[in-house]
């Protein structure tokens, strides 16, 4: 099984995400895409900022033979004025149809639904989206997430403790194995990340000795963060596996698709 998460800035590297996504398509079982937005009436123009308010839409028509789980987390994103009310943010997964699923769903590990009050990316809500698949003898479930990116030192607090821990409690609801991928906004000498390796699961960003989860695109599209008080911060994006996932391969390549690198695991 492969599987695939990203950070896609909202579709603003449209056409690298789109030949990426589907050059992958035929040997990925499922996309773990963050960032989503979502305009279902698809009357919105690509933004001046590179957003695409229809990019939800645009990817289902791009992989027809999955479908997908959208957990929304802010109904009314863009506050300037012609775009209020229109635009969606959210995760989605996206699974390949043939793919024996069990359970999908999705819950809040950082604020709640619609809590963004338009200035301080603290308040917006953040979903983990998950799929169990019926793998013959066991399950698998792989849960994707996208962390708080406030306070942007990337560093612990209360509420980012408390976002890990609740994916660590749901996955100990859930028997067999387990994956959980995703942007958490998080560095890695965190206890907010360490919790997974207490809990069981192997953090591949270390046992794979990767150097930045980032890359050189996100220093093209903000260089302006070479000089910011947090300097260039090489890590947002983690991928850790329970112990009886066997892994084939785990990549991270240095694609300008986003501001992100794509995590790219094959389990047997």
């Amino acid at each position: 099984m492969k599987v695939i998460s990203l950070n896609i800035l909202m579709g603003h590297e449209f056409a690298a995400l789109t030949d990426f996504l589907r050059r992958e398509s035929a040997s990925t079982d499922v996309f773990c895409l963050q960032e989503v937005l979502s305009n279902p009436k698809e009357d919105l123009a690509t933004l001046a900022t590179g957003v695409r308010p229809n990019t939800l839409e645009e990817l289902v028509r791009l992989l027809p033979e999955f479908d997908f789980v959208f957990a929304p987390e802010q109904v009314d994103f863009d506050i300037t004025p012609e775009y209020v009310g229109q635009m969606t943010l959210g995760n989605a997964t996206f699974y390949k149809k043939s793919l024996p699923l069990l359970e999908r769903g999705s819950f809040f590990v950082y604020n709640g639904l619609n809590s963004y009050d338009g200035k301080d990316y603290e308040t917006l809500g953040h979903t983990a989206v998950y799929l169990s698949i019926d793998q013959g003898s066991e399950r698998l479930t792989i849960v994707q997430l996208h962390g708080n990116s406030q306070p942007a030192d990337k560093l612990d607090s209360a509420k980012r403790l408390e976002q890990s821990q609740k994916v660590v409690d749901f996955l100990a609801t859930r028997e067999g194995e387990k994956i959980v991928m995703g942007d958490f906004n998080l560095l890695p000498e965190t206890e907010s990340i360490k919790m997974f390796a207490a809990a069981g699961y192997r953090n591949l960003i270390i046992n794979y000795d990767v150097k930045t989860t980032r890359g050189s695109n996100m220093r093209r599209l903000n260089p302006e963060y070479e000089f910011g008080k947090y300097g260039f911060q090489e890590f947002a994006d983690y991928a850790f596996v329970s112990p009886g996932v066997e892994v084939k391969s785990f990549q991270v390549p240095d694609l300008p698709v986003s501001d992100h690198l794509p995590l790219i695991l094959e389990v047997g």
